[in-house]
């Protein structure tokens, strides 16, 4: 095992959160802060810039976009003849705000997300796995 894996493994202040992005990735990231800002709420998040928060926002935004590009592609070839009518409306129910919150759920993502207790109630929280997922 190469010494900087090791270390972000056992030694390091970030040892649990890299341990659970491990069993979630198969893989430990590089980019540890990257996916630090994936999992952080904007109820938690600081002003860095120009009113910019380090939230997950702005990766939501584009994840958003990929995922709904990559199940459109998926849907196109899996149904050829089907009309784009069909096709959206397929595409709405799977990146559905209800089961990106479930996929959240069964991935472990309450572990990860980072958010402000005192400000979201129990029952938007799990909004906020779906929008981690994303």
């Amino acid at each position: 095992m190469p010494i900087l894996k090791f270390y972000k493994l056992y030694l390091s202040p970030n040892r649990k959160y890299v341990k659970l992005l491990k069993n979630l990735l198969g893989f430990v990231p590089n980019n540890l802060m990257l996916y630090r800002l994936a999992f952080r709420h904007r109820s938690v998040a600081q002003v860095v810039k120009k009113g910019v928060k380090n939230s997950n926002e702005r990766l939501e935004f584009l994840g958003d976009a990929v995922l709904g590009s990559v199940v459109a592609e998926v849907l196109f070839k899996m149904y050829p003849y089907e009309d784009e009518g069909f096709l959206t409306e397929l595409r709405s129910k799977i990146v559905s705000r209800i089961n990106l919150n479930q996929l959240g759920y069964k991935l472990g993502f309450e572990q990860l997300v980072e958010f402000d207790k005192r400000v979201i109630n129990t029952n938007r929280q799990s909004s906020l796995l779906g929008d981690a997922f994303e």
